[in-house]
């Protein structure tokens, strides 16, 4: 099959008609139907049947489908990455950031970022650590910011900060009392706000109550570091999360406490490896780095 038969196959797969894959794929009717006509000749096989107007695929199609599918996310990951090679650097700065790290740390380095470019075009994405990785491998953005490291061949990693997890909750809540710090051990045991495990730091702990051969008690489960923060300010129970989100709070109920023993947090920046980063970029993770450090 050659790459538009595959693309006719796959819009009739998801759409069940000839007219509505014709407007996916923005071509005529009779396009497709030829196409499709085509590839099965050359196949020796039929890839749907008719059933009233729309078209049913066969087994063999079913079969066929799940590497169509991979197939076309390679080329999509394709055209991605042309289509931002050939926007250059120019005027305009492509952040890609960990949505806790997007509340506070990204405003301040902005704040002292737009003093130096003022007309600089920003465009900023919140998007998970994995998910950012990937984007900067295929150079969907000029830097990225994740928690902790994401080893990947087409990626460039610096430390931009290491801070620490603590513990939130909302003062005057079970637990709650004066003290500055808490053993992790004893929030493991309790009930608590937990982070998604396909977080970094919620892999993480995951490690630390498995070591410790515990089960966690977890109420509530969250993707992002600010919504567990947020959730234990109104009182929902304590939870887990990294310094640097806990500085965004504004919010006097919130109480924190630092964790015993320590478990540090580092802040990355990643960056297209092999390619030398503009100095925008370079400005910009300085300005990260100072409002990071500085809190810290």
């Amino acid at each position: 099959m050659r790459i538009k038969h595959i693309e006719v196959f796959n819009a009739i797969m998801l759409t069940g008609t000839v007219s509505a894959a014709a407007r996916l794929l923005h071509v005529t009717q009779s396009a497709v139907t030829q196409t499709l006509q085509h590839a099965e000749l050359q196949l020796g096989y039929a890839l749907f049947t008719r059933q009233s107007n729309r078209l049913i695929p066969t087994r063999e199609a079913q079969s066929m489908y799940p590497e169509v599918q991979r197939l076309m996310s390679q080329l999509e990951s394709v055209r991605r990455m042309s289509k931002a090679l050939g926007k250059g650097e120019g005027n305009h700065l492509r952040i890609l950031i960990v949505p806790s790290l997007a509340v506070r740390a990204l405003p301040d380095a902005l704040q002292r970022f737009r003093a130096r470019y003022p007309d600089m075009q920003v465009s900023i994405r919140t998007m998970h650590s994995n998910e950012i990785a990937q984007a900067i491998a295929l150079q969907e953005g000029d830097v990225g910011v994740v928690y902790g490291s994401l080893p990947h061949p087409a990626v460039h990693e610096e430390s931009v900060a290491v801070g620490r997890l603590v513990c939130v909750s909302r003062v005057g809540s079970p637990g709650a009392d004066g003290r500055n710090t808490v053993a992790l051990e004893d929030v493991l045991r309790g009930r608590f706000i937990c982070i998604d495990e396909r977080d970094p730091l919620g892999a993480m702990l995951a490690d630390q109550w498995a070591r410790l051969g515990l089960a966690p008690h977890a109420d509530i489960t969250v993707q992002t570091h600010h919504i567990a923060m947020v959730l234990a300010e109104e009182g929902f129970g304590p939870a887990i999360i990294d310094s640097f989100t806990a500085q965004a709070s504004r919010n006097a109920r919130l109480h924190v406490r630092d964790l015993l023993p320590e478990v540090p947090v580092e802040i990355r920046a990643l960056l297209p490896l092999g390619i030398r980063s503009p100095r925008p970029v370079t400005d910009f993770l300085k300005a990260l780095r100072f409002v990071t450090t500085k809190d810290s």
